[in-house]
This record gives structure tokens, sequence and C-alpha cells, in this order.
């Protein structure tokens, strides 16, 4: 049973319900090119119902099944994430897992398969064109496209999760509400730039560890950037403050007034942020079997397990075990 379907341009907004399983199950297949998906525990009586708000940059979409499913996902070419309003949610990409129940998040990374379980659920999901959040990243913090990537599914923090969550259903009441706004390009464009800021601030990804922006001018283009290059290609190795300014040719103390004014820090600053860098990079590659946080952390030079553990949650919010374990 299908009812109150309406489109416009350049928008488009769907709203369906059924009490059919197999309608239900059709509509889901429709989502996504190689999707399988596999239902039980139905409810009596059965509802499925959602409403989607298409923009182009930005899919809107609340869903509400009253059955458990599993679906598996071939990789997505857009970010997706998910804000659970009632009912039970894992996800999995590869050997990476994370669940989420009421008033929790997760987001699924484009380019893995992905397995995603819904229990009896109610949830917000939004798409974003990950070529628009790679832009966003970009002009905030300077990293380089090619670099930046999301690394983890689940929040930096509760806190972040919730603000994620608030941001959700914002923009699900924006898109659903007067069809007016959303004919503005301006009203559009301030929602995706919204919902870009907001993943970016609540789920780890590589501009988070971008500490230090070069700035643009001609002075920073030569003994900072050769600095930072050297630094950048010998951070496993014990290089000195002096062995830097060699790099950069120029003396030690003019480095420092360089990195100060350019960077807002020092050369051996730079290096030790470096290092954490590379840890929290290891410890999400990291096998949590095999491997451990004392191990990596002496990989990149801390001799002292608590200030690794100190120096890395005030960097990225959580432990270092709990990123091995993630």
């Amino acid at each position: 049973m299908r009812q109150g379907v309406e489109a416009w341009t350049p928008t488009s907004r769907h709203r369906y319900v059924t009490h059919d399983v197999s309608q239900a199950h059709d509509v889901i297949r429709q989502r996504c090119a190689g999707l399988e998906l596999w239902s039980h525990s139905v409810a009596n009586p059965f509802t499925y119902r959602e409403e989607m708000v298409d923009v182009g940059s930005i899919l809107v979409t609340r869903t509400q099944c009253a059955m458990d499913v599993e679906i598996h996902l071939e990789p997505l070419a857009d970010l997706l994430i998910i804000a659970m309003v009632s009912g039970r949610a894992e996800a999995r990409d590869g050997r990476h897992e994370a669940r989420a129940g009421p008033g929790q998040v997760l987001l699924q990374r484009p380019g893995r398969p992905l397995v995603n379980i819904g229990q009896h659920f109610d949830l917000y999901s939004i798409n974003l064109d990950l070529a628009m959040v790679t832009e966003a990243a970009t002009e905030r913090t300077g990293i380089d496209p090619g670099d930046f990537r999301f690394e983890a599914m689940t929040p930096v923090s509760d806190e972040l999760g919730q603000f994620w969550h608030h941001t959700a259903a914002h923009i699900y009441r924006l898109f659903t509400g007067p069809a007016e706004p959303l004919r503005s390009p301006l009203v559009i464009r301030a929602a995706t730039d919204l919902a870009a800021s907001a993943a970016l601030a609540a789920f780890p990804n590589t501009a988070m560890t971008l500490s230090y922006r070069l700035d643009a001018s001609p002075l920073a283009t030569g003994p900072v950037r050769r600095a930072v290059s050297f630094i950048e290609t010998h951070a496993g190795e014990a290089i000195t403050a002096t062995q830097i300014a060699d790099a950069a040719r120029v003396t030690p103390r003019a480095l420092q007034a360089a990195f100060r004014r350019h960077l807002g820090t020092t050369p051996m600053a730079y290096l030790r942020r470096t290092r954490l860098d590379r840890s929290h990079q290891d410890l999400l590659d990291a096998d949590p079997t095999q491997d451990t946080v004392a191990a990596i952390a002496h990989r990149w030079g801390y001799v002292h397990a608590g200030r690794f553990a100190a120096d890395y949650r005030a960097a990225y919010g959580r432990s270092p075990t709990v990123t091995l374990h993630a």
C-alpha cells in the first residue's frame, strides 16, 4: 500500500507506508545496487514507514520498521550516518563493528562492504556527498583531499554523538517541513554545510589530527615547509632539533621563531604531535589480539605508557585502549 508520494524540482520528497512485509522488502532492496536482505521477528501488526527528501548533495530519511532485518551492502560512494530514535542497530565494515541504541549514532564509511542489522527500529539517516565533506575539511584545516578520511564508526564522545543526533533531527524537520525553503539554493547549501561541519566535529577523522596549518604567506614555504617535510619523513627516528634545523637550512633559533610565527608551535612539539598522529593510525590499523598499546607507544618514542595515554586522550578524547579495540 503506497500513500502520499509527492515530488518537486530541484528536490524530491517521498513518503511511503506499508503493512505488507514483502512490499517492505521490495522498497528496501530498491535503495542500493547489490543489496541483500533477510528479515525475522516480524511484529503483528506490521508497519514499515519511510519519509525521504533528496536535494542532491544530501539525502535525509526517517525509517520506521517493525521487524528485525539484516542487510548486506556493497561499498557506498557517499557518507551514511544514522541516528537512532528507538530500537537497536549494529554495523560492520570488515573487522570493525559498532552498535547503537536509542539516542546514539553510527557513521558508515564509504568504500567498505557493509553489514547492517536493525531491530524494530526508528531512525534518521543522512547520506552526504563525500566530495562535499572532503571539501569542507580542506577549507577548514588545509588537509590535502587525498589524506582525508573518517576513521571510526562511533563518535568522538557521547556529547558529540548527541550533537549529531540533534543535527540530524533538525535537518529532517527542515527538509520535511514546508516546501518553499527547499527551493532556495542558499537554504540547501546552509543545511549541507551544517551536516558536513557536524560530521567533521562528531566523528574521528584525519582532519582532526592536522593540528597545525601552514601559513599561506611565502615566508612559510621555505624553512618551515622543509622542516615539516623532514619531520614527517623521519618521525620514526631519533632526530634532534639541530638536525631538523639543518634540513631546513637555517639555525635552530631561526627555525624556532619561524615555527612560532607560522604554526604557533615549536619544531619539537610538531614532531611530538606527528608521532602521536602516527601512533593513532597504528592503533586504528592494529589487531588487538596481537598488538598492544604499549608496543605502539614505544614504537613512536613514548617511554611511559601513562604519558602516552594522557597525551592521546587530550588529542582524541578517548583512551588508546578504546581505539585499539574499536
